[in-house]
């Protein structure tokens, strides 16, 4: 797994650490800093994630605080889910997207950070994330 891919990773798990102090709010600009406690929404904690890791914005804005599912849908590339890897995106809905993950662990039920209306982030088993999603996927990477 390439050094981004795990930072990445662990910004996540260091989100999902931190649940009780990041609160849910589509707010932009979207805070992109460490300072808890913060407000933001799933694209948002996504695009956290990948501020952190040094990687580049996934939503192709430079991180200006104001990317959203749809422009991660916009601007990472499809990926079959079989070639999913740590550090990549999921995302439910068809455009403009209903929710993204940031996927932990890739295999046949990958398990996810998600941060969403009702709790997170949390780690869940995207077999378990689906059940309340629209029935649309759409795997995303940007990363080598």
């Amino acid at each position: 797994m390439s050094e981004v891919r795990k930072r990445i990773v662990a910004a996540a798990r260091w989100g999902i650490r931190n649940e009780p102090r990041i609160h849910y709010a589509q707010v932009r600009p979207f805070p992109l800093t460490r300072e808890l406690p913060l407000t933001t929404d799933c694209s948002g904690f996504a695009t956290l994630c990948y501020f952190l890791a040094g990687a580049p914005d996934p939503n192709g804005l430079g991180y200006d605080g104001h990317g959203w599912t749809g422009t991660l849908l916009e601007e990472m590339e499809n990926v079959d889910r079989r070639a999913v890897l740590r550090g990549d995106v999921v995302v439910w809905g068809e455009y403009p997207g209903h929710h993204c993950a940031i996927v932990l662990e890739p295999g046949e039920d990958p398990l996810l950070a998600s941060h969403g209306q009702e709790r997170g982030p949390i780690e869940i088993r995207f077999s378990i994330e689906s059940r309340y999603q629209p029935a649309e996927v759409t795997w995303l990477s940007s990363l080598p």
